[in-house]
């Protein structure tokens, strides 16, 4: 039986498991913190998205979308986004240091992608998790009205 460890990871350790992955484009560290970039496909069917990941230690990751562009639809803002379009992929204090940013945040990314692309589709997020504070009244009183 694997033993987990409750251990931090350290940056030089998250960038080597990191740059394991097939997907990696770029894997940069400098001065403690940590830039991976990686091409993120949530589906067969889907695009392609390239997805930036900055870490400094002992903060969370900040996960954002390089290319394309996430674009709501006309009179609508991104669901579960932070200021600067960051991805909202848990609940707070969810991701702990000692955990692998490759075996959490990555397939986080994805998943938020997979149900980034259902909303663009049906109009409705259905991602669950919490209401960010960037998630406006519009999305709530449009998620409201189709329940109702």
């Amino acid at each position: 039986m694997a033993r987990r460890s409750n251990k931090a990871k350290t940056v030089a350790q998250q960038a080597f498991l990191l740059g394991q992955l097939p997907i990696t484009r770029t894997n940069d560290t400098r001065a403690g913190r940590l830039r991976w970039e990686g091409e993120i496909q949530p589906t067969g069917h889907s695009e392609s998205y390239l997805v930036r990941i900055d870490y400094v230690q002992p903060y969370p990751p900040r996960i954002t979308v390089v290319s394309p562009k996430l674009t709501p639809p006309p009179g609508r803002e991104l669901p579960h986004v932070y200021p600067g379009e960051r991805l909202c992929l848990c609940y707070p204090d969810q991701w702990r240091p000692e955990m692998r940013i490759d075996q959490t945040i990555v397939p986080w990314s994805a998943e938020w992608l997979f149900h980034y692309e259902l909303w663009r589709f049906t109009g409705r997020w259905h991602g669950g998790g919490h209401l960010t504070p960037d998630l406006t009244k519009t999305d709530a009183d449009h998620d409201r009205r189709k329940a109702a």
